[in-house]
């Protein structure tokens, strides 16, 4: 028993069908995956920052790096958090306690922009896990835009913590903690 030249064309051209259909959505899927990913990545690497400095009573810095070596760059390149002795944001492995890498992180630049509200663009965790005049909004968009954008906030206590859709009615965007709407550039 076989199956006939129509048959097959026949389920060939309903598979056509299903993949023309399906393929957008599963774009979006794996868009939408791949921006959550780096989102948790990037939360994981704050929180396990904050951890450090409780653990090590010194300061730890989360900073912005295109290397994973250094404070340079934009987040859209990277971020690296190291233990910070002097407290001063820059990594100093020569100096007199030796700073080090906790974490590194590379981005493929093309495929996020990634923002810091606070003016100094570092977080710094002290001894007791505070982020003391260092709190802010990380904003975390792809070329979706704003209705598919991630954020989240580092109090000055240290706390990380997602933003949400705080509206009323929900419009599907996360708001700042002020309320406004997260935006993408």
């Amino acid at each position: 028993m076989g199956f006939s030249l129509i048959e097959l064309m026949v389920v060939l051209g309903v598979l056509g069908i299903l993949l023309t259909v399906g393929a957008p959505s599963f774009n979006n899927l794996i868009a939408d995956n791949r921006l959550l990913s780096e989102v948790y990545a990037l939360r994981a690497t704050l929180n396990n920052a904050r951890t450090e400095a409780l653990t090590q009573r010194t300061f730890v810095s989360v900073c912005r790096s295109s290397d994973g070596a250094t404070c340079t760059g934009n987040w859209n390149q990277g971020y690296i958090a190291f233990t910070d002795f002097d407290g001063d944001g820059v990594l100093d492995p020569n100096g007199p306690r030796g700073d080090t890498i906790i974490q590194a992180k590379v981005l493929d630049k093309a495929t996020l922009n990634i923002t810091y509200s606070n003016a100094a663009n570092r977080i710094r965790f002290n001894s007791r896990g505070n982020a003391l005049t260092f709190g802010g909004t990380m904003r975390i968009c792809d070329n979706r835009g704003a209705n598919k954008a991630r954020g989240m906030a580092v109090s000055n206590l240290g706390s990380v913590h997602a933003l949400v859709d705080s509206d009323d009615p929900k419009d599907g965007i996360v708001n700042f903690q002020g309320g406004s709407n997260v935006d993408c550039p």
